[in-house]
């Protein structure tokens, strides 16, 4: 493995080292962590305050805000923000009516993702969590500590439920009855992030992206900053754009291209199970070239 680091480029080190920023992240603050904490405890308090008064003004019923409030939050920035990337696309190319024929399909499908797969998966699963009584004070915001650890194992889980569950619905087995539908987009664009097929959607789209919500018994505050994290992920991957805080979208456009190679988010497994090779080769060929 030191061989095969050796031998990348600068660029593909930087690539693979994406997946490493969270937990580079709290080696850098762990140090310094007494400082944090104080600085955080100040800032704390005044969003306490701010979080409660929210509260005051919308209410605080937990199914409203959990499966309406977060998923109607997801809706607007998943469209707001896709149809953004479709202007930036349609503006730069006077041919995009070839490229976007299958647009009304493309609308219609995603609809249906949103509303009948995502917001009944939500209401089951509130009611299991709220059957079990594990949810946290909605009113208490969890502390930076929690918030940070949180975090981590939510981006953990992503990648690897996310590589796994996106491998086996390539197989050949199922792949023509399953994900097939969402590679007819063999150049995306950031709707086309959930045009799935319903099935496929679930387990590949959003149970990476939220299984590990009730592992760490998330809080309301820390659930609705990473699902719009997560959102504004998926959508920057399948854009064609690096205009956002995410690694290169280089790496879906080249998985949708080829349908073999790259299968994870950040990139992490790929590398460990060796589906990144054409992509780091075909890199380094452009760069040579």
């Amino acid at each position: 493995m030191k061989r095969a680091w050796l031998t990348m480029n600068s660029s593909d080190k930087w690539g693979a080292l994406h997946g490493l920023v969270p937990l580079l992240f709290l080696c850098v603050v762990i140090p310094y962590w007494s400082h944090v904490k104080n600085g955080w405890g100040n800032l704390g308090l005044r969003m306490q305050t701010l979080w409660e008064r929210m509260f005051d003004t919308i209410g605080d019923d937990q199914f409203n805000l959990y499966v309406y409030g977060l998923n109607g939050w997801t809706f607007v920035l998943y469209w707001s923000i896709g149809l953004a990337f479709l202007l930036a696309e349609t503006c730069a190319r006077p041919k995009w009516l070839l490229r976007y024929k299958v647009q009304p399909k493309l609308i219609t499908t995603v609809l249906f993702n949103q509303f009948f797969v995502m917001l009944p998966f939500s209401i089951v699963s509130h009611y299991i969590l709220e059957y079990q009584g594990t949810l946290p004070p909605i009113r208490e915001l969890p502390t930076f500590q929690r918030f940070l650890v949180v975090f981590f194992i939510l981006i953990s889980t992503q990648e690897v439920v996310g590589y796994y569950t996106h491998r086996l619905f390539h197989h050949r087995l199922i792949y023509k009855w399953t994900h097939k539908l969402h590679h007819q987009w063999t150049a995306p664009i950031a709707l086309s992030a959930y045009y799935n097929r319903p099935l496929d959607h679930l387990i590949v789209n959003l149970m990476p992206a939220t299984i590990g919500l009730p592992l760490t018994n998330a809080h309301f505050f820390t659930s609705w900053l990473w699902l719009t994290w997560a959102t504004l992920r998926t959508l920057s991957d399948h854009s064609g754009y690096h205009v956002l805080s995410f690694p290169s979208p280089r790496r879906r456009d080249f998985h949708h291209l080829k349908f073999t190679e790259c299968y994870g988010v950040w990139g992490p497994l790929d590398y460990l199970h060796g589906t990144e090779t054409l992509f780091r080769a075909s890199k380094s060929s452009s760069k040579t070239n």
